[in-house]
């Protein structure tokens, strides 16, 4: 009995020791505390990006906590997240994700390591090859657009949901980019990659917890329990397609005639002989560039017409603009956007105001490194609040919280002004690699269905613009009304 009293005591006056008597290395970034196991999570809100700002305040720009089994490294303004996202410590992603790789992607280090600079480099030339900023961007575009137009007009101003008509639309850019080719409104793969979008956004915050616990989402996902489950089997199917049109790539390749981000690839791999290069991290790279650029350029695109119905003086400014420079009956192009720049102004105060992704996807320290006086140890998660950046009163004024497309123009409003604490695209050697195409598809859209429409919302609607987090921040469902422009 002594003996076990004794065991008993020295656990106890270890763990005292532990919690309250050990001092804490003063090199590493403070932070709150939080409960055994389940750390800070429980203190979380569904707006973590708001929670991040009100401790910065207690702990400083840079802070630290435990969600979970998982450290956390948080940065909460432009000067810490310009400093670490320049640095190749911060360009790793953490090895376990809601969207699983193939093992030779993992063991090459292809997404998750320094080896990513190369897909990175890679992606941007070949991408650049296909057509960003040139006029063959603009005619892919313009059939999926003319299309969109159509489904407004035929609502002859009757209140509608758009997001079942944007998320096929923005999703078949990128399907035409990737596999070459456009799928109808109907086609079951269409179908299929659109609710492999939706519910990957939806649950990416939904299920943000289950990162922290990897065994819980384990469980889950053995089981097809829920909605982890559900997501699971989706993933699963969308590589099954993506592999299928490798295949059918690789039987017509023709190394003269590039016809999308496959063919690349595929030549690609064949020039160098590197594991990194292979067809496995083709299907991961496919399924991250189709995910990645639909959600985002559609819930922009959904952002903004919400806000054009809510603030209507800015919409007339944006069409006057529209009006002079393109005309009523000339299809818009990219080059225009230089020489409109109060529409230029206001899809960039949109993407500050309603910052479509707040915390910047997770990244992981490659080795041991510094930012503003902290040691960042090796194997550590790392946040960016892209939304605290985006409305810190000291980079934007006391307005923040103000739609005001003005903050980016010039004193004479002839040009436009972009800050270097704009990042909507994130920023450093792990920055967006299709933002040149995003921007050009945002501009196109936007400019398209204002040219042709004037947005209004159903009498009697107030305007929400709280927004739900999933891996983007997205507008809560709501009607409007599109009036063709005589």
């Amino acid at each position: 009995m002594e003996a076990t009293t004794l065991v008993i005591l020295a656990f106890v006056v270890t763990l005292i020791f532990f919690l309250f008597v050990r001092k804490k290395n003063d090199k590493l970034p403070p932070g709150p505390k939080g409960w055994p196991i389940v750390g800070y999570v429980p203190y979380l809100s569904s707006k973590p990006h708001l929670d991040f700002i009100k401790l910065a305040k207690t702990y400083g720009p840079v802070f630290s906590l435990k969600l979970g089994s998982q450290y956390i490294i948080v940065l909460n303004d432009f000067h810490s997240t310009k400093e670490a996202f320049s640095q190749d410590a911060f360009i790793g992603r953490p090895p376990q994700s809601a969207f699983e790789t193939n093992k030779e992607t993992a063991e090459t280090g292809a997404f998750t390591g320094l080896p990513w600079k190369e897909q990175r480099r890679f992606s941007l030339r070949i991408l650049r090859d296909l057509g960003f900023g040139k006029s063959k961007l603009d005619n892919m575009l313009k059939e999926e657009i003319d299309e969109l137009l159509q489904h407004f007009e035929e609502s002859d101003g009757r209140p509608m949901y758009i997001r079942p008509l944007l998320s096929p639309s923005m999703s078949n850019n990128i399907t035409a980019l990737i596999f070459g080719k456009r799928l109808k409104f109907d086609d079951p793969d269409r179908i299929m990659l659109d609710k492999v979008i939706s519910e990957f956004s939806a649950q990416a915050g939904q299920a943000a917890w289950q990162f922290f616990f990897p065994w819980i989402r384990s469980c889950l996902k053995l089981y097809r329990f829920g909605k982890e489950g559900e997501l699971d089997y989706l993933l699963k199917k969308m590589r099954e397609f993506t592999k299928k049109e490798i295949a059918n790539h690789e039987e017509t390749l023709d190394e003269n005639n590039v016809r999308d981000y496959i063919d690349g690839y595929l030549l690609e791999i064949r020039k160098r002989n590197e594991k990194a290069f292979c067809k496995e991290v083709l299907e991961d790279m496919a399924g991250s560039f189709f995910g990645g650029g639909s959600e985002t350029v559609r819930t922009t695109i959904d952002w903004l017409m919400l806000t054009m119905a809510a603030y209507e003086d800015v919409q007339e400014k944006v069409q006057a603009e529209i009006d002079n420079v393109i005309g009523r009956n000339r299809s818009p192009t990219w080059t225009d956007h230089s020489q409109m720049p109060y529409t230029e102004a206001t899809i960039m105060e949109m993407m500050r105001w309603r910052t479509i992704v707040p915390i910047n996807i997770l990244r992981y320290t490659l080795w041991e490194t510094e930012v503003n006086g902290y040691v960042i140890p090796k194997d550590t998660n790392v946040m960016s609040n892209l939304w605290a950046i985006h409305h810190n009163p000291e980079y934007w004024g006391q307005d923040v919280e103000v739609f005001r497309p003005e903050r980016f123009l010039s004193d004479d409003g002839e040009s436009v002004v972009k800050p270097e604490y704009f990042i909507p695209f994130s920023m450093g050697k792990r920055s967006c690699p299709g933002e040149s195409f995003a921007r050009s598809e945002i501009f196109l859209y936007f400019v398209c269905i204002m040219q042709k429409f004037k947005v209004t919302l159903p009498d009697g609607a107030i305007p929400d613009f709280e927004g739900e987090l999933g891996i983007s921040l997205f507008p809560r469902p709501y009607e409007i009304r599109f009036h063709k422009r005589k």
